[in-house]
């Protein structure tokens, strides 16, 4: 089994060395988290070791997220120029009862539509790493429960025929409804967590699954600073 760096100082040696590579990967967590941070950082990690990569945003303008990770010293304009780094903007602007449309792109059948467009953009790069942030924008919409897994299912096993490491970000944890069936369908899953502790604001990160290898399930402290997101992996969390 070949593992790949997650880019993230202190979750590596959680993995026992890093991510199983060419799998399907969820990162879950509430508002202001950190799920952008991370899965930008292990996009660029990937991209430094030479290995091309693509990232998709759902939610927010690109040009938003340039600007958010300016403070944090990650050239993305330069990683483009260089072909090893492509952005595809997928912010929806218009939301219908059953679908959303995008700009200039065929909104009949969003989820495969922008997964052929993913597709498209990785042969076209050679990238072995592929992040949509967040995976809840394309199924949000869909109410029956059996479509929504088969839509997710499917998405997931597109980019596992193609052979890349797939990293999802998820708005939606387990405990707040039937968006559970993604943590199912994922090869791993981490889980971003925010809580106050006697007045302070603790930040833990745990691994919910991970198939295949041996990891340290416990609930470790995690910061962002300008270097960007960390994990305290040696230290217990606070009670």
């Amino acid at each position: 089994m070949i593992k790949i760096s997650t880019g993230v100082e202190g979750l590596d040696e959680m993995l026992g060395g890093g991510f199983p590579r060419g799998r399907v990967y969820l990162v879950s967590g509430g508002p202001g988290t950190g799920k952008t941070i991370f899965s930008l950082q292990y996009l660029m990690a990937a991209v430094e070791r030479g290995e091309p990569g693509i990232y998709v945003t759902l939610e927010e303008p690109l040009s938003f997220i340039r600007e958010n990770v300016d403070s944090f010293g990650w050239d993305l304009k330069q990683k483009e120029l260089s072909k090893r780094l492509k952005l595809l903007d997928f912010y929806a602007v218009t939301f219908g009862e059953e679908s959303f449309e995008t700009k200039g792109r065929d909104s009949s059948e969003p989820s495969f539509s922008i997964i052929r467009e993913v597709v498209n953009a990785v042969k076209a790069v050679r990238a072995e790493h592929v992040v949509i942030d967040p995976l809840t924008s394309i199924v949000i919409h869909e109410q029956r429960a059996g479509v929504k897994r088969y839509k997710i299912g499917e998405i997931f096993s597109e980019l596992r025929k193609i052979g890349c490491t797939a990293l999802f970000t998820s708005e939606i944890t387990s405990s707040e409804g039937e968006f559970y069936m993604e943590e199912f369908l994922a090869d791993g899953v981490i889980r971003l967590n925010k809580t106050i502790q006697d007045f302070d604001l603790i930040k833990t990160i745990r691994i919910e699954k991970m198939r295949g290898i041996k990891y340290d399930e416990q609930p470790r402290r995690y910061i962002i600073d300008e270097r960007g997101f960390s994990v305290y992996h040696t230290e217990p969390v606070r009670v």
